[in-house]
């Protein structure tokens, strides 16, 4: 492959997009692609508009340039904003420079995938992923260890990562999303004077990482971007005179944005009726199509105003379209709702669009940051400083002449005295909009064009009192450390991951909501159940502040208490209304760990939430479209995890639209247990045939995918023995094959041991597999031989517990195991009920870890001690993420003696007592983390763990 020197970069950007760089971002390229000690800067100083996302394909063209040689550039490209984000400009770059990537035949594109698919070993060169909420099974991302990829993400969910707990996840998989986000990672932070806390939180990372006897050579960075970066920085990376005259950033920059501050409204407290009238009709009177000006923004600071301003305006006759968008909103129908406004509102086609009608767009914080969106008006609630001046970002954005472009500022009179009270913007509201007062002219005017705003702006003093309060994190300690890198048992008390990544006055993370209509309240284990054969996704998971849903769950009176679209900010009052009656739902963590909850006493921050759809909850604590679904768990599977799912239950089956003819007939087939029973083929052929019928429906576009999804279980191969009995009646199907790349659906332990029921597989030839690919993984990370043989013999050892010989009758579905071991079994059921009674009738103990059994036979074995055998040890005990720092108690009464698979006089008990205080796990922890460091054993153990993932899934697939 030939050298992809930085002078290549402008003609990789060029292929990309179809023009140059901006002259920054051609400097910024050369330094990153020629500095090898110090290639980022620790700030990137541009303002709104002036294409930050291109420090994406920047990361990407150095992580293809350094491919094979070191230091190299690290392969996870994160880009991070402190928002509940809406239109997310920097995943759609992502995408779209992935697609490019993936379809390159010739030229220098073609030369960067081939590149990054060597990094990648195999497949596409680079994947994108979305992570605003970790949901069970929707973690792509994290499928394997060097896959190039750029993830965008929110401050709480890389944050939580980082610190070992992963918000909505199991305690089970913190460790590898650690060891992934700690290791060969570059952290974009977009706008970071918003998230002072967390920024603060990621330098002391940076330090703490090489805190370690022998620290592992895995490249980790934080760059901030920002128009405003600290004062403090000196190396920075900044606009240059030629950027001000560039043909495209330059109109960007000079653009003019006259904004009137208009008289304080008298609207104070709870009561802002009056207040959300003006802003409809300021918004309205915006509209001038004779002066270009068709597309009106109205931001507001609370997402309650937000609703009603919306009301006021859809209450009337009007000529223009409506859209709300908050972050209050389900993916999927926030998606719905904007997908067509995407494309016509984007910077991209601004100089050439052509509005039908004129439309109005009312929103929160949701879309100041990372959308790339362009209005030809604004009206703005008056908000801190760098608030308003995000928003006026959005307000001719491609620097377009030939709108005549207005903006206007509006502030309740409360506020405008004294806002000292206001949870997100404090005393900078009033001080603000009392400086703007000040600095405005004549006509009470002020132009917050970039170039024209900049000779406005005060010294360092006086501008910190205009902007959003700076929090500072708590100092983190290595104490805290020490605490959070415990993740299993996880230690009591245990640091609260928010403090720092928000402060200590934050409010704790958002918990994610989703609704099933196919759950009761009144039998818990049929409602878990039935969850597990469709469990949530983060596309239609709502996210609503914690303490907002703890006084909902806990039956408390609406007090009409909310708060702005910012993470980490403590919404009004919340808790203190009325107390009623609690609320039950379902805390998810995956099949073992899953629970009923009644009332908000065992709900916890980052929970995943499952409410039955008869139990309301979605028109209090978000936005729900007219006639959109409550129940989305069969399309999100289908469209966020590339997998088929179809429960054909009355509850989620009535949400289908009321024109689908083969309703009924699916419904029939469903109940028909008698003949699926004794004329199963024909039963599964009538079952294939109603399938490609719904296919063939024209339904609502926005069930499209209930089509496609009918379509690729009518062609699925192994459809007879993918029907599943759903718990409370019914079938669910559940289609047997992956249908895109690069969806969520990937292997994982987190419901062990039901992972061990997919396919056929004999444990030797899995067992190899494993090893080679931990072999592999260790090779790529660049870590000592030494290191790279302990990885290569834990992957080759992992399951030798299997052996037992109750194990293996359970993986026969109870039944004695006749031929060779096996690692895997399609004769496992699926079904957790099922499942369970197989296990009772194989005598294998409930909970028992197979992987502690492995350590004893390995033990038995005989250890090389030139392998690293305290390393191997710790890599078996903790390959389902347990052994951190001590192994469960398991209760195996009826033990027996466990010959080893493959030596002939190595035995072991399968009582292994590994979980005693003197078995010598806890100690092991702790010299391994002391030796390789806090995220460096976490980076050794995903590297096994996703060994076998990996395998696991390709012997499944």
């Amino acid at each position: 492959m030939s050298e992809l020197a930085a002078s290549r970069f402008t003609e990789f950007f060029h292929a990309l997009w179809g023009y140059d760089p901006f002259p920054w971002q051609a400097a910024l390229a050369t330094r990153v692609l020629t500095d090898r000690t110090n290639p980022w800067p620790v700030a990137i100083a541009a303002p709104t508009a002036a294409g930050k996302t291109a420090c994406i394909d920047i990361a990407v063209f150095a992580v293809a340039a350094s491919a094979g040689s070191l230091p190299a550039a690290p392969r996870r490209i994160w880009f991070v904003v402190d928002r509940r984000v809406i239109v997310d400009e920097a995943y759609e770059r992502a995408k779209a420079l992935s697609r490019h990537l993936r379809d390159a035949r010739n030229g220098i594109v073609a030369e960067v995938a081939e590149r990054l698919r060597a990094l990648a070993g195999g497949g596409i060169p680079l994947a994108a992923h979305l992570l605003r909420g970790g949901v069970y099974r929707d973690d792509a991302w994290a499928r394997s260890p060097f896959q190039p990829a750029v993830i965008a993400s929110t401050v709480d969910q890389i944050g939580s990562r980082l610190l070992f707990r992963a918000y909505g996840r199991s305690a089970r998989v913190w460790p590898i999303h650690a060891g992934l986000a700690g290791n060969d990672s570059l952290i974009l932070l977009d706008e970071a004077h918003c998230a002072k806390p967390f920024l603060e939180t990621l330098q002391a990372i940076t330090r703490y990482r090489t805190l370690a006897k022998e620290p592992l050579p895995a490249p980790f960075r934080a760059v901030i971007l920002s128009a405003t970066p600290p004062g403090e920085i000196s190396d920075r990376h900044e606009l240059a005179g030629h950027d001000h005259h560039h043909p495209v950033l330059g109109p960007r920059l000079r653009a003019t944005k006259p904004t009137q501050l208009l008289p304080p409204i008298a609207a104070k407290g709870k009561n802002k009726e009056k207040f959300a009238q003006a802003l409809a009709e300021t918004a309205q009177n915006m509209i001038d199509p004779e002066r270009g000006r068709n597309a009106v923004v109205v931001f507001v600071n609370r997402v309650a105003t937000a609703r009603q301003v919306y009301g006021i305006l859809d209450s009337k006759e009007r000529t223009h379209d409506l859209v709300l968008l908050t972050g209050r909103m389900r993916p999927i129908d926030k998606d719905d709702t904007v997908r067509s406004w995407l494309t016509l509102l984007s910077t991209t086609n601004s100089a050439t669009r052509r509005l039908d009608r004129p439309v109005i767009v009312v929103t929160t914080q949701t879309l100041e940051v990372g959308a790339n969106l362009d209005f030809d008006a604004l009206v703005s609630e008056c908000a801190s400083l760098d608030a308003v001046r995000q928003r006026m970002g959005r307000l001719n954005r491609g620097g377009r002449d030939e709108v005549s472009t207005r903006a206007a500022l509006l502030v309740c009179t409360d506020q405008a005295e004294n806002s000292n009270d206001d949870p997100v913007y404090g005393a900078a509201l009033a001080n603000t909009w009392q400086w703007l007062g000040a600095v405005a002219n004549v006509h009470g005017e002020v132009d917050f064009g970039v170039e024209a705003f900049a000779s406005l702006l005060p010294a360092e003093n006086i501008l910190a009192a205009l902007n959003a309060p700076a929090r500072n994190a708590p100092v983190l300690l290595p104490a805290h450390l020490n605490a959070l890198v415990q993740t299993a048992p996880v230690p009591c008390p245990s640091p609260d991951p928010a403090v720092f990544l928000h402060g200590p006055e934050s409010g704790a993370a958002d918990v994610l909501i989703c609704w099933r209509a196919d759950i009761g309240t009144d039998v818990p284990q049929s409602a878990i159940e039935t969850i597990t054969l469709c469990p949530p996704t983060a596309t239609e998971c709502l996210a609503v502040p914690f303490a907002r849903f703890r006084a909902w769950l806990a039956g408390e009176a609406d007090d009409n208490s909310d708060g702005g679209d910012v993470e980490g900010v403590r919404p009004e009052n919340a808790g203190r209304g009325i107390a009623g009656n609690p609320r039950a739902a379902v805390r998810w963590l995956g099949r073992e760990e899953a629970e009923m909850i009644l009332g908000p006493e065992r709900l916890r921050p980052g929970d995943v939430i499952v409410l039955p759809t008869d139990g309301g909850g979605l028109e209090e604590l978000g936005h729900h479209p007219p006639g959109a679904p409550l129940d989305y768990g069969d399309r999100s599977q289908f469209e966020a995890r590339g997998r088929a799912v179809l429960r054909l239950h009355p509850g989620p089956m009535n949400e289908w639209p009321t024109s689908c003819q083969t309703r009924d007939r699916l419904s029939a087939l469903a109940a028909d247990t008698t003949r699926r029973e004794e004329t199963h083929e024909e039963w599964v052929q009538d079952l294939r045939d109603a399938l490609r019928e719904l296919a063939a429906e024209p339904l609502p576009n926005l069930w499209g995918w209930l089509c496609r999804a009918a379509a690729a279980l009518a062609a699925d191969p192994k459809l007879d023995r993918m029907v599943v009995d759903h718990p409370l009646g019914g079938l669910v199907l559940r289609g047997s094959r992956r249908l895109r790349p690069d969806t969520g659906d990937s292997f994982t332990d987190e419901d062990d041991p039901s992972a061990s029921g997919t396919a056929r597989v004999e444990l030797a030839d899995h067992l190899r597999r494993v090893g080679e690919r931990a072999k592999i993984h260790g090779v790529a990370a660049g870590i000592p031989a030494q290191l790279v043989d302990a990885l290569a013999c834990a992957g080759a050892t992992h399951d030798l517990g299997k052996a037992d010989p109750r194990f293996q009758s359970w993986l026969h579905g109870g039944r004695p195991a006749i031929g060779p071991l096996l690692a895997k079994s399609a004769g496992l059921p699926q079904h957790p009920r099922a499942a369970r009674r197989a296990r009772e009738r194989a005598g294998y103990p409930e909970g028992g870890r197979h992987e502690l059994l492995s350590v004893r036979l390995l033990e038995a074995a005989g250890l090389n001690p030139d392998l690293e055998p305290d390393l191997v040890r710790y890599l078996l005990a903790s390959h389902h993420g347990y052994g951190r720092p001590f192994a469960p108690v398991v209760m195996d009464p009826d033990q027996v003696t466990v010959q080893h698979p493959f030596i002939a006089d190595a035995k072991a008990e399968s009582a292994t007592d590994l979980e005693r205080l003197d078995s010598g796990v806890a100690e092991r922890f702790w010299r391994l983390t002391h030796r390789f460091g806090w995220w460096g054993i976490a980076w050794l153990e995903a590297m096994v763990r996703l060994a076998d993932h990996i395998e696991s899934e390709e012997e499944q697939q």
